[in-house]
């Protein structure tokens, strides 16, 4: 090997050191990018008091941190945990946990170009703690919320794919009617989120029932219809003609929402 193809040879390995280098360098700085520093430049542009929503505390990294949020008299402590090796498969997987005094959540999510996933959702919400918000419309809750198993997929602007458990622990609901406030003791209650081909449903039942009390579906076209069956009725104890049965559809409604 020649002079100059020794001096060549060389130049080319403090290259390619000095281009690893480089590059490992700007890895760890962009693994390592507190979130706190990015938050102070994206806040600026978020809608976060036409939402009501206040955000501080923001520590950890872009990829792996946490942050205190509140709302209308709710407060609590976000957490994600993004995995920077996902981008590689064309997709975000993000894994994100919420823990507050209305309650707890933890889902985890997957970006996509056109679209969004979330699996293994698992939620529990003390309905009393929404109250102060829900006073304008005279609406008051009770009991415990519990969401299990809920996954879905949103792609091109239609639901691909939906299923979960819903569970209430049932207890006093007051809401308006005319001017006046009705209200009763209602049992707990079930609810079931599933897909069949193009078609999004949620049955909602008392514990124990033989009908349903509400059924919700939703086409792949957007359009949501919802049906009140007269069981609901019946246990908030509200009058209704005797004829009837408790399957009865006493309302319903369909939009098109998506």
């Amino acid at each position: 090997m020649s002079t100059t193809e020794e001096k060549s040879h060389v130049f080319k390995k403090i290259l390619l050191f000095l281009l690893v280098g480089v590059i490992s360098y700007t890895s760890f700085m962009i693994a390592a990018l507190p979130a706190s520093f990015v938050w102070k430049y994206l806040s600026p542009e978020l809608p976060l008091r036409s939402i009501q929503l206040n955000v501080s505390g923001v520590g950890g990294t872009v990829w792996d941190g946490h942050a205190v949020v509140s709302s209308r008299g709710i407060q609590g402590v976000l957490n994600w945990d993004i995995s920077v090796l996902g981008l590689m498969t064309g997709k975000l997987p993000i894994a994100l946990a919420v823990d507050s005094n209305a309650g707890e959540l933890t889902t985890n999510v997957r970006l996509h170009s056109n679209g969004v996933e979330i699996e293994d959702t698992q939620g529990l919400i003390n309905l009393e703690t929404l109250n102060p918000i829900l006073k304008r419309q005279r609406v008051t809750l009770n009991g415990q919320f519990k969401i299990d198993k809920l996954s879905a997929s949103f792609f091109d602007g239609t639901i691909e794919d939906a299923e979960g458990l819903f569970n209430w622990t049932g207890g006093r609901v007051e809401y308006p009617a005319g001017r006046d406030i009705h209200g009763n003791e209602f049992p707990p209650f079930t609810g079931r989120l599933s897909q069949q081909a193009d078609i999004t449903s949620l049955i909602i039942k008392d514990k124990g029932a033989a009908v349903d009390a509400i059924e919700a579906n939703m086409l792949k076209t957007g359009v949501a219809t919802l049906k009140i069956k007269r069981r609901l009725l019946d246990l908030a104890n509200e009058p209704w003609p005797k004829n009837s049965s408790e399957s009865d559809v006493v309302f319903k409604i369909k939009r098109k929402i998506l």
